[in-house]
């Protein structure tokens, strides 16, 4: 079974990856990945008002994956934004990196810390955290400081910088696994595992999209996708200055059954 996982880089900076080429690595015969930027919304997601300016044209872009024939959807970012709303949108699974990546690190080292571009994202991060209900197992937040749109510009300083507040979570934080707290650092988990194996700790650096995009093909290869009565399709109404459209009518977002509340609601909206 041949799946396709489509990821949304919710910034209109298309220079923030390689076209597509940096997830070429999770790629299989029967895993392909395609990608896709936003057309309006911030530069970069560095705080709560750019999540909040990423989330219109995020939702657009799954449902335009989603009516092209992807399996699953992974948002790339580590405050996840717009994922309870693409879930709404969409039938097929939706993942954020965040989400996924702190469950994993409670399997793999009970407690975790991320490590993140500023420091600024604390009250955010502990935000998304407590939503998830994993502050009990959150043991720190460290940033090395450097802007999101400066990552590509000094690889070197920023593996050293990650490294070193590594270093401190594990040691003064007493983190047993730490998450990357930015997909900008995807690729350099490797790097800064090799560094603090040289302090004599061995513990799981988690990259967060290759684990998403992977963990996305698992969902879609076991037939597994969020809840509809969690996550139901949001009640048919106009949307005005969106280009979102109208979902009821791409052939893949249902409108609700008739006879349900849902349904009820939708019909008595029309009716206005």
């Amino acid at each position: 079974m041949k799946s396709t996982i489509h990821v949304i880089t919710p910034a209109t900076t298309a220079d923030l990856r390689c076209g597509s080429e940096e997830f070429r690595q999770c790629e299989r015969p029967d895993l392909v990945v395609t990608h896709s930027y936003l057309e309006m919304g911030p530069a970069s997601i560095e705080s709560e008002f750019d999540e909040a300016l990423s989330v219109p044209d995020t939702v657009r872009r799954a449902v335009e994956a989603e009516r092209a024939g992807a399996d699953a959807i992974v948002i790339d970012c580590m405050g996840d934004p717009g994922l309870a709303a693409c879930r709404e949108a969409v039938r097929i699974p939706v993942l954020g990196p965040c989400q996924t990546a702190v469950h994993f690190a409670t399997m793999l080292g009970a407690r975790f810390s991320f490590v993140s571009v500023l420091e600024r994202l604390r009250h955010m991060l502990d935000h998304i955290i407590a939503g998830y209900g994993l502050s009990s197992s959150y043991a720190g937040f460290e940033s090395i400081d450097i802007p999101v749109l400066e990552l590509s510009q000094g690889s070197e300083k920023v593996v050293k910088g990650i490294a070193e507040k590594a270093l401190k979570a594990i040691t003064a934080d007493h983190a047993g696994a730490i998450v990357l707290g930015c997909t900008g650092f995807m690729g350099l988990a490797d790097q800064v595992t090799e560094i603090l194996r040289k302090h004599q700790l061995d513990v799981p650096i988690i990259d967060a999209m290759p684990l998403t995009i992977r963990a996305a093909d698992t969902l879609v290869k076991c037939g597994l996708r969020h809840s509809k009565r969690i996550y139901p399709y949001p009640n048919e109404k106009d949307i005005a200055g969106y280009k979102i459209g109208n979902i009821w009518q791409s052939g893949v977002a249902a409108p609700p059954q008739a006879n349900t509340p849902q349904a009820r609601s939708s019909s008595a909206l029309r009716a206005r």
